[in-house]
């Protein structure tokens, strides 16, 4: 009897096993099962600003997501002229009312600090300690300053990840500056040898605007006007600038960083941010950069009231100081040039250091632990060796990770195929001391307040620059300013 029904089960089986064609079809395991931490079917969004550039290389790691997460799908979600971060935040915040926003946003530290305050943004501590898929070993590899900031809020825990993290670089015209020989002029300069790329890439601002800058502008007044190495002329927003800075944000605040004179702070124990800038030294190195705004060596994007890349391109400067990510906007194919690329200068006696900037990730809670893991597996997918590597490469921004600068693909990059391409050349460089930089670049407190002091200092940094009284006026906007970043703490 027993055997009777074993043959009657074995039967069935085949029947329901056989097509009308006679063919196999026993079931056989899913094979999306036997890959990936997600078990579950699940859909999760990214809210972020992409250009066809960028869209490009995230369709790219999605695609492979999917390999490796078969029940992961990621929507992108790409708003059609959002413009910027800010509005990103408008609609996230708005979504929080409606139980409608995304699961991972790209985001600015001060966007995150809202989403804190709601109770939305995911402490993801858990994950990247998690034994089995959390960062282990890899964490190293990691650039300390780019993923310490997602802990650097004003409460404990880790609440943000880094993505398309960039820093500045100086950028100049190495066909008018590259053995520029300024010996008749001040034989201090480069020792009286002609300006080289050693030189250019280990500037003072000491350096630049007491001797460099100074000699340049004599150099160049003596000279007929065919053979001038900038355009001089004042327009009508004013005297050109040989050396330009495009943040006058980062300006301040990098200054006051490197110098060591303070900016803003956080004190955990009263659980409030401070304003440091208000003070005598600060004030003083402020004075001397405008004194060297005066003096034609210097303008900003606030000071000139335009994009100080029109100045590089138009050759009405011979130095800009801009975003990594953004070299095209300091080359215009129709009037080509030589760019140098160097390190951006530092105070006399003291390293080099530089502001890290570039929006990061923030992953939002859902309740769902899938969604969750799955939103934290996708950001560690998409910062993976060959991925971060290759996102370097192709978008200007740089690799999170040590081992980026490394892989094979980054290395070939270094060297352009076509070497009469200057702008391939450009490119190229620009990696090269994107490497070299990226590890020295260090974050600014975030708390309740902390957009505002940004905005704060550089409307400072402007309004000091275009100041006709230097030793008064400059006084009271530092006050002014320090006073309006203190009502929003």
């Amino acid at each position: 009897m027993h055997k009777g029904l074993f043959y009657l089960t074995m039967l069935s089986t085949m029947v329901v096993g056989c097509s009308a064609n006679g063919q196999s079809h026993f079931s056989e395991p899913n094979k999306e099962d036997e890959v990936g931490l997600i078990k579950e079917d699940v859909s999760i969004e990214f809210l972020c600003l992409t250009d066809s550039k960028y869209k490009v290389e995230l369709d790219r790691m999605i695609d492979g997501f999917k390999k490796v997460e078969p029940h992961v799908t990621v929507n992108l979600i790409n708003p059609p002229a959002a413009g910027n971060y800010n509005v990103l935040e408008k609609i996230v915040m708005s979504g929080f009312f409606k139980e409608d926003y995304p699961d991972i946003v790209q985001c600015y530290p001060d966007n995150v600090v809202k989403y804190i305050d709601r109770g939305y943004a995911l402490n993801l501590d858990a994950y990247l300690n998690n034994a089995d898929y959390g960062l282990k070993d890899e964490k190293s590899d990691y650039i300390d300053s780019f993923l310490n900031e997602g802990a650097n809020y004003s409460v404990e825990g880790t609440y943000s990840l880094p993505f398309c993290k960039s820093t500045e670089l100086m950028y100049y015209n190495a066909d008018k500056l590259l053995n520029l020989d300024l010996s008749t002029i001040d034989s201090s300069i480069n020792n009286g040898k002609p300006l080289d790329e050693e030189y250019l890439d280990d500037l003072t601002w000491e350096e630049l605007f007491h001797k460099l800058c100074p000699a340049i502008k004599t150099y160049n007044e003596n000279q007929s006007e065919e053979n001038k190495i900038y355009d001089d002329k004042i327009d009508d927003k004013g005297t050109p600038g040989i050396f330009t800075y495009d943040s006058d944000e980062n300006f301040f605040i990098t200054l006051a960083e490197q110098y060591g004179y303070g900016y803003t702070s956080y004190d955990k124990n009263l659980g409030k941010g401070s304003i440091d800038f208000n003070n005598q030294n600060m004030i003083n190195l402020i004075k001397s950069f405008a004194q060297a705004k005066d003096n034609g060596y210097l303008q900003t994007k606030g000071s000139y009231g335009n994009y100080v890349s029109d100045l590089f391109i138009q050759r009405k400067s011979l130095f800009t100081v801009s975003s990594t990510a953004g070299l095209s906007y300091n080359y215009d194919s129709n009037n080509k040039m030589t760019i140098g690329v160097a390190k951006i200068p530092h105070p006399e006696g003291k390293g080099y250091l530089a502001i890290n900037q570039g929006p990061s990730v923030c992953i939002l809670d859902h309740k769902d632990d899938n969604r969750s893991l799955a939103s934290f597996l996708f950001w560690k997918h998409i910062t993976n060796k060959e991925n971060s590597s290759s996102w370097a490469i192709n978008t200007g921004y740089l690799g999170i990770r040590h081992s980026a600068y490394s892989s094979a693909e980054y290395l070939a990059a270094l060297n352009p195929k076509d070497i009469n391409d200057l702008y391939a050349k450009a490119v190229s460089d620009n990696l090269k001391k994107i490497a070299e930089v990226s590890a020295n670049t260090f974050n600014t407190a975030v708390f309740k307040g902390s957009s505002n002091a940004r905005t704060n200092v550089g409307m400072l940094m402007t309004n000091c620059l275009k100041s006709t009284d230097l030793d008064n006026e400059i006084n009271d906007l530092f006050l002014e300013a320090a006073q309006d970043c203190e009502s929003y703490l």
